[in-house]
C-alpha cells in the first residue's frame, strides 16, 4: 500500500488513526484514549506500533473476525501495546 494520507480522529475517551492508500485502501486502527495522553503525533506512532505488532504476528493459529465472536482482552499480547510508547507516555 502506498501511503498517501494519515488521518487522526478524537472521539473523547478514544482515538483512531486511518492510513489511506492511493488505490482507495485504508487500514484504520483504534486506541482507547482514557488518560488523554495521545496526541496526533502520539496516536500515529501508537498505531504503527500496533500494525508493527501485527505484522511479526503469526497467524497460523488466528481465528479471522467471522469464525469467532471473542474481542481481544487486555491480556490479548496484541492489545498490550503500552511498553512500545515512550515512557512519558505509558501508564
Amino acid at each position: 500500500m502506498q501511503l498517501i494520507d494519515t488521518r487522526v480522529s478524537d472521539a473523547g475517551t478514544e482515538v483512531m488513526v486511518e492510513f489511506v492508500g492511493e488505490g482507495g485502501e485504508s487500514v484504520l486502527v483504534r486506541m482507547s484514549n482514557e488518560d488523554h495522553l495521545l496526541d496526533d503525533q502520539n496516536a500515529i506512532d501508537h498505531a504503527k506500533a500496533v500494525m508493527v505488532q501485527l505484522t511479526a504476528f503469526d497467524d497460523s493459529g488466528a481465528t479471522r473476525p467471522d469464525e469467532s465472536n471473542s474481542r481481544p482482552t487486555r491480556d490479548d499480547p496484541l492489545v498490550d501495546t503500552e511498553s512500545l510508547l515512550p515512557s512519558d507516555l505509558s501508564h
